[in-house]
């Protein structure tokens, strides 16, 4: 019984047993499938059914928690794991409602998502602390045309953090202070930016044109220049 109309008639109990031996499956790399996992976050979303959340965090919650403890920013975060899987959870419960659910056609895409509410809670708490865990890394998947200098420059550590003081000033409005962010701390390709950030950005393309210019104005910026000259 796999069907998605079959799914549907489970119960609630019966799918988790399934989602769990399913997810174990998955981890010690044998066959599996991912339809009862898929139910049970839709049961939970879409149908708003608290009980299934409660078996998804019991199920999810030790994947949840792997993601947090490899996060670069969660040494200097200043806070426990559990403080940022809560976080997580909650995060996504808000985020993902049955229209936005629609989004994700497969169980991949939807766990996808979750580790972005992951990066964005921990990044959000450095943030409002004033905590800045950057790690600027070579932007890959960038159009033909970009500034190779620019990807250049986040070769050196030493100054990572006066750079992006620097490029955080040089944003001119909401949607380049987001493509910023997500691509040098969460480093996120564009494609993903778009996907958690569709509401910002007419389209893709846009988002392009919005990152290209951003780069551009950093290649041209003195303390780009002073740094890149003496490398």
């Amino acid at each position: 019984m796999t069907g998605a109309s079959n799914l549907r008639l489970l119960e609630v109990d019966r799918l988790a047993d399934e989602c769990a031996e399913q997810t174990a499956r998955f981890f010690s790399r044998r066959p599996y499938n991912p339809a009862y996992c898929y139910e049970l976050f839709r049961r939970a979303l879409v149908s708003s059914n608290d009980y299934a959340w409660e078996k998804i965090y019991r199920i999810y919650r030790p994947l949840v928690a792997g993601w947090v403890r490899c996060h670069s920013g969660l040494p200097a975060a200043g806070e426990d794991v559990e403080y940022f899987v809560n976080g997580a959870f909650d995060r996504f419960w808000s985020a993902v409602d049955g229209e936005k659910f629609r989004q994700f056609q497969d169980l991949a895409r939807l766990l996808h998502y979750f580790r972005m509410c992951v990066n964005s809670i921990i990044i959000d708490h450095a943030r409002n602390n004033q905590i800045r865990t950057v790690d600027l890394e070579v932007l890959a998947d960038l159009p033909p045309g970009d500034s190779t200098s620019v990807e250049a420059l986040v070769t050196d550590k030493l100054e990572r953090h006066r750079l992006w003081k620097t490029a955080i000033a040089l944003t001119r409005d909401e949607k380049e202070y987001v493509v910023l962010e997500y691509s040098f701390v969460y480093g996120l390709k564009p494609s993903q930016i778009y996907m958690d950030n569709s509401d910002r950005f007419e389209s893709l393309d846009e988002l392009y044109r919005v990152k290209r210019n951003l780069l551009n104005r950093l290649s041209r910026n003195p303390a780009f220049q002073q740094f890149l000259g003496r490398h």
